[in-house]
């Protein structure tokens, strides 16, 4: 078998079209949503629009909820506790 790459993304100052163009530029075939929640307050990233949009470019779209950082860890990044939030995703 082949060796497969992993590449990571992040869409925080994105256009939904500047992440699709990328992710086909770099012949990602599947994309794994590893968010907790799949919301977004930004157009284009909430899972629906997301998934049909990666649908459209010919992109798989995998939703793994429990490899998202549980609510108590995204509560302790914002506060900026680092070491609640190491420990919330260490479980």
């Amino acid at each position: 078998m082949a060796a497969r790459k992993i590449f990571t993304i992040g869409y925080e100052h994105s256009r939904p079209e500047a992440v699709l163009s990328a992710l086909k530029g770099a012949g990602v075939q599947i994309l794994l949503d590893t968010r907790a929640v799949a919301a977004s307050r930004k157009p284009g990233f909430s899972k629906r629009a997301l998934a049909a949009a990666l649908d459209q470019a010919g992109i798989v779209y995998l939703h793994l909820q429990k490899l998202g950082t549980p609510a108590d860890g995204r509560a302790a990044a914002r506060a900026g506790r680092l070491d609640t939030l190491c420990a919330s995703t260490s479980t």
